[in-house]
């Protein structure tokens, strides 16, 4: 598994440590990769939760919209976007799907027609076929309204946990390799504060190596392309 401490052995034996100074502590080091980083990664690879929420409790209503309702992570992270709500199967048996399935290969073609049927039912009924629409930073919009729905599961992509415990392991390296490059970026950008990247002392003039910041900059430039064309776009399609 993951861990910022994993991460940070990583940055610094790759830029040369203890051989080459680094500019921030181990603390700015992990803060900034958990702040800034993993905010970019989770766009592309987002974390995905599943919560259950009763529409009917006054605390999940937003107050004075009627079909609005709040999304809370339980451990408090940002919500990216909501792919799916899943409602129960009592819309589908008001208009006819059957309870249980078949018993028989002889009820299989009128169970079939039955399922058929409500799924139709379902699509053009305006009271059956809900839409949801997320709007940042937590909130929902369910439509129509769920009066009579006690329980739904809401399925969301969410920012990863600052402890790295939920990115997946095929991820691992592609992450180090992007807080690599994010610490590249800043550790440039603080060595050109001095003289353009040159010190000069009585000795003569010693390179600070500012070069890392455009090596930085391509490397994550690279790592978002890669990331873009393994990744699926966060849209959600509401069909009906």
């Amino acid at each position: 598994m993951l861990n910022p401490s994993r991460v940070l052995d990583y940055v610094k034996d790759n830029l040369g440590f203890p051989f080459m100074t680094i500019e921030l502590t181990d603390q700015q080091i992990i803060d900034y990769f958990t702040t800034y980083t993993l905010r970019t990664f989770s766009q592309y690879f987002p974390d995905v939760n599943r919560i259950n929420m009763n529409p009917l409790v006054e605390t999940n209503q937003v107050s004075g919209r009627g079909n609005e309702y709040y999304v809370n992570d339980p451990e408090g992270l940002e919500i990216l976007n909501v792919k799916n709500i899943y409602f129960d199967q009592s819309d589908l048996y008001a208009v006819g799907h059957p309870p249980i399935g078949p018993f028989s290969q002889c009820e299989i073609r009128n169970w079939a027609l039955d399922v058929a049927n409500a799924g139709m039912l379902k699509m053009v009924g305006g009271n059956y076929d809900r839409t949801f629409e997320f709007m940042h930073p937590n909130k929902v919009r369910i439509s129509p309204v769920p009066n009579n729905i006690r329980a739904i599961t809401i399925e969301y992509e969410r920012i990863h946990r600052t402890d790295l415990g939920t990115i997946p392991n095929e991820f691992q390296t592609m992450f180090c390799d992007l807080a690599m490059s994010d610490l590249m970026i800043v550790l440039g950008r603080i060595r050109k504060k001095f003289g353009n990247g040159v010190l000069r002392t009585p000795f003569g003039e010693i390179p600070l190596q500012s070069d890392i910041f455009e090596e930085g900059k391509e490397m994550k430039r690279d790592l978002l392309e890669k990331m873009r064309v393994g990744s699926y776009t966060n849209v959600v399609f509401d069909v009906g």
